[in-house]
């Protein structure tokens, strides 16, 4: 299975060891409180290995499991630097997960469904408005397959 995941990152043109290199910070977009959800442990794990994560969930307020949390992409203040924007919700909310993502200064490099939130119609329009889509590939899985630092 992983060959197949690697062959579908060399189709999508990702170059998983460099924007894990790349990037600092991760917006995660349906995080969970819950440590059985991806939405919490993913996260956990990427904060673990040096990422800044800023849980967006409407759910909780201000700060989540010690991370800071924003009720959607709108709130978190103009300005903030996210590299990543990484969803954790139904395929049919993720469109207008984008939108919001768009209209983010600076925006973001990356648009990253998680297995279970792709949406290819969202994936097609992320191209469209400059940022890069990833679907298909679990962001823990990846990192943990190059065992990046």
């Amino acid at each position: 299975m992983e060959h197949d995941d690697n062959q579908e990152a060399q189709q999508q043109g990702i170059d998983y060891q460099r924007l894990f290199e790349e990037i600092e910070t991760v917006a995660v977009v349906g995080y969970s409180d819950k440590p059985a959800r991806a939405g919490h442990f993913v996260s956990q794990y990427l904060a673990g290995k040096g990422y800044k994560i800023i849980a967006v969930n409407p759910k909780f307020g201000g700060e989540v499991d010690g991370l800071p949390c924003y009720a959607s992409l709108e709130a978190i203040p103009q300005g903030t630097r996210i590299d990543v924007v990484d969803v954790f919700r139904n395929p049919a909310h993720v469109p207008a997960v984008l939108e919001e993502a768009a209209k983010m200064s600076p925006l973001p490099k990356y648009f990253w469904m998680q297995p279970g939130a792709e949406n290819a119609e969202a994936a097609a329009r992320a191209t469209e408005l400059g940022l890069i889509p990833i679907m298909d590939a679990c962001m823990m899985a990846e990192h943990k397959a190059l065992d990046s630092p």
